[in-house]
């Protein structure tokens, strides 16, 4: 059975046999599969030859950026971070002594301009100075222990005239008012008496005459009087210097400037402007103010209420009438009214007559007698028309005590308005 099947298909048993090698024909392929080789080589060679340069550029580049790169750390590299830290350390250090050197200039400079400034503060006080006196008041008893004249009160004042009579001293006190003698020290040392000339208890205010006989040569010859200005003519951050005892203690020196000229000094029948400065004060302090021309421009006064506080001056411009009237021991006429100047600005704001505004009528005064009151205008003396506070003053102090004189002045009226009227008053001496 298993071989019937080859039986059935004798074809089967042929063999394949298999087809003889071509020689030629691999031979043929052989040349070509070189002839291919050669001609990629050649065109390999062909382009790396055309490539090349470039190629060889590239990489003496690369290797040139790398060695750049590479070069600085690995020659030195912890020498080369301490050079540059030396550099950055120097170059620091250098900026720091540049700026060093500045700041030195800078502030050689600074206290240079500020020693010139005090220089010429000092060669400007220097002369005024010399005026500065020690002002005592004389009892009449004696001291028990060297049989010598009493004496109280310390305080400074400054020669501001100097005529054939002999020195005329002012200075400010409460306590001196009511004395009729006094020993005055100059700055020389020497001491010499001196008698009242007048006082004034609204300002305290006090005049002393030294007469020429009661001091020696070297007094009369080395002691002046400071001049005075005679414009009031004070202006914010002006310079002043004080002089005296602006602080409370004697022969004192400040420099500061003005920092306002509207306050005012309200008292009975004036009203005075007042200086202001930027210079610390004391209640007891006293001493005048100079300009940079070494002219006495304001009289320090103190203050009540604070036991510091910054000086403040009476304008010496404005108050030259009065220590006229003192420095002749010619009396002070009194009225008792305390008002202020009503502007031509004010007036046409308010709409409100120009004039005097009394502010208030002293108790007791002559104008409170002749029937002046609170809010009253005042604007006529006499036939004189009067519109400030200084106009009125001046007509004032013309007058004598004991004579009577017509003022008139606005009222308002329950109506509202404003209508004349006419008073007499009894001048009285204050």
């Amino acid at each position: 059975m298993g071989n019937k099947k080859n039986q059935d298909y004798p074809f089967i048993k042929e063999t394949i046999k298999q087809r003889p090698m071509d020689k030629r024909k691999v031979l043929e392929k052989l040349g070509v599969a070189a002839a291919c080789g050669i001609v990629f080589g050649l065109s390999a060679v062909f382009i790396i030859m055309i490539c090349m340069p470039g190629i060889l550029d590239k990489y003496e580049q690369r290797i040139k950026k790398k060695e750049t790169v590479q070069i600085t750390p690995s020659i030195q590299p912890s020498g080369d971070s301490s050079l540059q830290q030396e550099t950055a350390s120097v170059d620091k250090s250098t900026e720091e002594i540049d700026a060093a050197n500045n700041e030195d200039i800078q502030e050689e400079s600074t206290v240079s301009h500020l020693q010139n400034i005090y220089e010429m503060v000092r060669k400007i006080a220097r002369e005024p100075q010399k005026a500065l006196v020690r002002v005592a008041g004389i009892t009449g008893d004696s001291d028990l222990l060297d049989d010598s004249l009493l004496t109280f009160g310390d305080e400074g004042g400054i020669v501001f005239i100097k005529n054939k009579d002999g020195f005329y001293i002012v200075t400010t006190s409460e306590r001196l008012q009511e004395i009729e003698k006094f020993r005055i020290t100059f700055s020389n040392g020497k001491s010499a008496e001196g008698e009242l000339c007048g006082a004034d208890s609204r300002t305290n205010l006090v005049v002393i005459r030294v007469p020429v006989e009661n001091t020696d040569e070297d007094t009369w010859e080395n002691i002046p009087a400071v001049p005075l200005s005679s414009e009031d003519n004070q202006e914010q951050t002006q310079p002043v210097i004080a002089i005296g005892s602006p602080a409370g203690d004697m022969n004192a020196l400040i420099y500061g400037s003005i920092t306002s000229i509207s306050g005012k000094l309200n008292i009975a029948d004036e009203e005075y402007s007042l200086i202001t400065t930027d210079m610390a004060g004391s209640q007891k302090g006293g001493g005048v103010l100079l300009n940079m021309n070494g002219r006495m421009t304001g009289i320090i006064i103190s203050n009540d209420n604070q036991e510091n506080t910054v000086l403040r001056a009476v304008s010496v411009a404005e108050i030259k009438c009065l220590l006229e009237i003192l420095s002749n021991g010619e009396p002070i006429c009194y009225t008792g009214i305390r008002g202020t100047t009503i502007s031509k600005m004010q007036s046409e704001q308010l709409n409100i007559p120009q004039g005097i505004f009394v502010d208030r009528v002293e108790q007791g005064s002559p104008a409170m007698n002749a029937g002046i009151q609170s809010g009253d205008i005042l604007y006529k003396m006499g036939d004189q028309r009067v519109l400030t506070m200084d106009e009125y003053s001046r007509v004032l102090q013309n007058k004598k005590p004991g004579e009577r004189m017509e003022v008139t002045l606005y009222r308002k009226s329950p109506a509202e308005e404003y209508v004349d009227v006419e008073l007499n008053i009894l001048i009285k001496e204050k």
